[in-house]
């Protein structure tokens, strides 16, 4: 509850600085460049942020495709709002009176209506609605200018697979994969796909996908986990355990899921026995 107290403190700091700094009499145009400079470093420093979530495995491909998304869509509209800012004569007194109201305002609402776990779930809706608007977005671009790119299909596939639309994220992939000729790991994508959007269940357009994909590449994670996620399901327990085993030998030492793995690999043998 207390370092909950000070990161509230810290952010309503950083707030209030944004609001009280270009009050201090300094020219539009300084202004105007500092936060513009301001703006850029913040980027970078998400990107910098996201990129070690990434190589740590916090974030899969797709959140960090989103994440990247969000932040370069928050700089361009902070350029617009600069752009388009407007000078009033009370352009001092509102912001100061709204900075230095905020933290009171919040603080009542906060303990009429609130808890931390309202907070969190609150915190998760606007999570969903980003990503909502992220996702539409890589819908406009990608249908509208970049139609024959395979990696416009591809981010979207991801961007759908990311929100549980599965049957969309099937259509992408399968785009993406014709553009670019069919590779191994995107043929993989476009069976997963079609196989969370046929609830689980293993068809011949599934084998033919991994089948392809497998004979590319024998070390395709993403069809290795599939066909072994099949063969447990038909009761092939040890071709089960074959194909995990593969999967977990490509693998880097590294990766979050080779845990996850390793404990579907046990109760495979298991059930060998």
């Amino acid at each position: 509850m207390i370092s909950f107290w000070v990161y509230a403190g810290l952010l309503f700091a950083a707030a209030l600085g944004f609001i009280l700094v270009p009050q201090l009499g300094l020219s539009r145009k300084h202004d105007d460049a500092d936060r513009t400079r301001m703006n850029v470093d913040l980027y970078r420093e998400r990107l910098h942020e996201l990129q070690e979530q990434h190589r740590v495995g916090a974030l899969d491909a797709a959140q960090f495709d989103l994440g990247r998304v969000e932040a370069a869509r928050e700089l361009l509209d902070d350029a617009r709002h600069a752009e388009n800012a407007v000078d009033f004569p009370l352009g001092r007194t509102i912001p100061v009176a709204a900075a230095l109201s905020t933290p009171f305002l919040a603080l009542a609402l906060y303990l009429h209506w609130g808890s931390l776990d309202q907070l969190k779930l609150f915190h998760q809706r606007s999570v969903a609605q980003n990503v909502e608007k992220i996702v539409m977005h890589q819908e406009a671009v990608s249908l509208a200018a970049t139609s024959d790119s395979a990696d416009g299909w591809s981010s979207l596939g991801r961007a759908y697979m990311a929100q549980g639309r599965m049957s969309e994220a099937a259509r992408a992939y399968e785009r993406a994969a014709t553009l670019a000729g069919r590779p191994p790991e995107l043929l993989g994508h476009w069976a997963e796909a079609e196989y969370f959007a046929g609830d689980r269940k293993w068809t011949p357009k599934l084998q033919a996908l991994t089948d392809e994909a497998l004979a590319r590449n024998p070390q395709e994670a993403v069809s290795l986990k599939l066909v072994g996620m099949a063969a447990f399901q038909a009761g092939q327990y040890s071709n089960a355990v074959s194909y995990w085993e593969r999967l977990m030998a490509a693998l880097p030492e590294g990766d979050a899921s080779r845990a996850s793995i390793a404990k579907d690999v046990a109760r495979a043998r298991d059930l060998t026995k």
